[in-house]
């Protein structure tokens, strides 16, 4: 079958900080749904309305002449809204055309999005070997039911299928169909390179932290690709895109070291001009590791460090301390690795005086980087949600009513009664402020860009953070 995959522009609906930085990065998940459907023999093509700037008109009039099939759509939840429109638009455009909704809004909510006439089916959790299937029943006017990991319609009910269960071995996937984007035409304000890609190279995060979602698109089991599937993808995109620097997108890089060092030692043996950043967990790594990982092109990596109370860490199920913050930044200076971290304000039991300890705790590690974000009461499925719908900081229903458009908010801040988030509000820009505006940091920044217009940039960037109307992200 011919099938469009479409990301839609949600540039309206980006957080605060995202519309700032104004970065556009390859869309990811598309690229893999686009390699699997491929390698099952569909012809496939990719629009990126967002990096392409496409006005709901232009994205029609391209649908309409690629003539899908099928098209298929990437959602979350705060950006379901738009997606939704984009599908209205082109249903009145390709009538007879099915369209299928993916991403992880529609592992949180998939009756509810089936409720919109637009949306024909939504696949639900990982979706490599379930879209496959899917478009081959439409195709073959299979049983629907047969399927597990869907929902769609049968007179006039809503039906879902039982879970399916999650991909075992990543090495099976095929790498993204990079050939389908023009990847040159993606940005990202901190990349050190022009030419940069993202990668994935495990799924799933076995932390219990309060505001992670159990049941996401990609589960709490740890699942990785091995150090040579993943040396090939880079060497693919070395090789046919010139590609020098690779994000790392995983939520816990490091959770396998013995993975890690054979990735590092593999790529070490390649001597490609190559440079990478990752995430993870500061109880995750060790000097030895961070060492290594240096030599092997690692320049930043970012630590979710969240409080700098020790008792609000407890709370929010964290399972680090300061000392192991400290310790992991500390490294990753000695061996010349950048350092992002990000904090929250306004977390559960928070007080001013926490808030306080937090920006202070940040000034004293002093990373290259970082974020303070308020709070945001988000999905429905984690425990931080249901800690304030019971207190009733946050009504139960919240997130149905926006998926159903009654509430317009795609990021509800964290409010109780110790804190009003005009109070976080303002905490996060008096740490931005005290943050990136000191004397010492400013003479670094300076001395590190490498032009005018790089100054000119970090400058508007500050500058923006502090005369933020609202900080949501």
């Amino acid at each position: 079958m011919k099938i469009l995959l479409i990301y839609p522009r949600y540039r309206e609906v980006a957080t605060s900080i995202s519309r700032i930085l104004e970065n556009k990065t390859p869309p990811l998940g598309l690229l893999y749904i686009a390699a699997a459907l491929r390698e099952r023999g569909h012809s496939v093509g990719v629009i990126d309305a967002e990096e392409k700037n496409l006005s709901l008109v232009e994205l029609g009039a391209t649908c309409k002449s690629y003539q899908p099939q099928v098209i298929g759509v990437s959602t979350t939840t705060p950006t379901f809204k738009k997606a939704r429109e984009t599908a209205r638009y082109l249903k009145n455009l390709l009538p007879k055309t099915p369209i299928i909704f993916g991403g992880p809004h529609m592992a949180s909510f998939p009756q509810i999005s089936l409720e919109f006439e637009e949306i024909d089916y939504g696949v639900v959790g990982e979706g490599e070997i379930t879209i496959c299937e899917l478009v081959d029943a439409i195709e073959n006017n299979q049983d629907l039911n047969q399927i597990k990991g869907i929902v769609f319609r049968k007179n006039n009910q809503i039906i879902q299928t039982p879970p399916r269960e999650m991909i075992k071995n990543l090495d099976e996937i095929p790498f993204p169909a990079w050939d389908l984007i023009n990847i040159r035409n993606y940005r990202y304000i901190m990349s050190k390179r022009k030419a940069f890609a993202t990668m994935i190279s495990s799924r799933g995060c076995p932390y219990n932290c309060l505001w992670c979602d159990p049941e996401g698109r990609f589960g709490k089991i740890f699942r990785a690709r091995s150090a040579d599937n993943i040396i090939r993808e880079i060497e693919l995109l070395y090789s046919q895109y010139n590609i020098k620097e690779i994000l790392f997108y995983d939520d816990t890089f490091t959770v396998d070291r013995q993975r890690i060092v054979e990735f590092c030692n593999k790529l070490i043996n390649k001597k490609w001009d190559l440079i990478w950043e990752c995430r993870t967990r500061v109880n995750l790594v060790d000097e030895e590791l961070i060492k290594l990982m240096a030599k092997a092109g690692c320049y930043r990596i970012r630590f979710g460090i969240e409080s700098g109370n020790e008792n609000v860490l407890k709370f929010v199920r964290k399972g680090i301390t300061k000392e192991q913050a400290k310790n992991a930044i500390q490294w990753c200076k000695k061996y010349k690795i950048e350092v992002f971290t990000y904090f929250m304000l306004g977390l559960p039991t928070e007080t001013e005086e926490t808030m306080k300890e937090t920006i202070q705790f940040a000034l004293e590690l002093n990373p290259e980087y970082t974020t303070f974000s308020p709070t945001i009461a988000f999905n429905k499925g984690n425990d931080l949600f249901r800690w304030a719908a019971e207190r009733g900081y946050i009504a139960k229903d919240y997130w149905e009513k926006f998926v159903r458009g009654e509430n317009l908010n795609p990021y509800p801040l964290l409010e109780t009664d110790k804190l009003k988030k005009e109070v976080v509000q303002r905490y996060s820009k008096i740490a931005y402020k005290k943050f990136y505006f000191r004397i010492k940091y400013i003479l670094k920044a300076i001395k590190k860009c490498k032009n005018p217009i790089e100054l000119k940039k970090y400058l508007f960037l500050g500058i923006s953070l502090i005369f933020l109307k609202e900080i949501n992200g």
